[in-house]
């Protein structure tokens, strides 16, 4: 696979990530799925063919208008996700420090509520 070769790449382009958030940043990965977050702001990334990547963003809870329940909004930066490229990294990690700095729409699309 060739993403393994440029595994030292994504640690450098990661490190803003890391830098700009912290110990509270948390992360965990399970199978093909990783899971960062920060504030109640989840981003979940998963493998979704070789040297591709999908990613959803997560809004911290809320409470729906209409139910009254819980609610998080999902987001998505584009439908067609992320390649494993250094670009492609470098570009997931500043969608991601720009989400868990609170920015919406237009730079992602709501997708749907969980």
């Amino acid at each position: 696979m060739s993403y393994v070769n440029q595994s030292p790449a994504f640690v450098d382009a990661f490190s803003p990530l890391v830098r700009t958030f912290g110990e509270r940043l948390t992360f965990s990965r399970q199978g093909q799925q990783a899971e960062w977050s920060f504030d109640g702001h989840v981003v979940v990334v998963e493998l979704a063919a070789t040297d591709w990547i999908s990613a959803h963003f997560i809004a911290p809870p809320g409470t729906d208008i209409v139910s009254g329940r819980p609610s998080a909004a999902v987001y998505a930066p584009d439908r067609r996700g992320y390649a494993m490229t250094n670009a492609d990294c470098e570009r997931m990690v500043a969608d991601m420090i720009a989400f868990f700095s609170g920015a919406r729409e237009p730079r992602f699309a709501f997708v749907a509520a969980r």
